[in-house]
């Protein structure tokens, strides 16, 4: 006949989890805990590039109100700047915003892809202008 302190150990010991289990429910949340930052970090890389499309399309509009105003675009030398401090006039827009990613937008008038306007560009993540994650005023069949 068992006596009560036995069976008291005998169901803890039955209770508790092993070392194997342990380390299983581990190795599990580590894999979701992996599986939700990949998914976070994508759609945060996807929130810049919205970002900087809005702040084009709101500079573009500042562009657009400077042409009406002086009856051209700024040149490339002049550049965004004009905007904020023009020749004649109040300043159309407050500050130049920066890119997501803290660098300048870029700016070239006439454009290059847009041969009849301007050209109005982030250069994306790696800073390099030029390279496929710029991201500009214009339509390229890759969008």
């Amino acid at each position: 006949m068992e006596n009560t302190s036995t069976k008291i150990l005998k169901a803890s010991a039955r209770r508790g989890m092993t070392l194997i289990e342990i380390l299983v429910v581990v190795a599990i949340l580590g894999m979701l805990a992996t599986a939700v930052t990949v998914t976070v970090l994508d759609q945060f890389e996807d929130a810049k590039g919205e970002r900087a499309r809005m702040d084009i399309a709101a500079v573009t509009q500042g562009l657009s109100a400077y042409y009406i105003k002086m009856g051209k675009y700024p040149t490339t030398g002049e550049g965004l700047s004009s905007l904020v401090s023009p020749p004649k006039g109040s300043p159309l827009l407050s500050e130049l915003p920066k890119d997501p990613w803290e660098n300048e937008y870029n700016y070239a008038y006439p454009g290059t892809r847009n041969a009849k306007g301007f050209d109005l560009w982030s250069s994306g993540k790696d800073g390099q202008s030029g390279s496929e994650d710029d991201i500009g005023n214009w339509k390229d069949s890759a969008e």
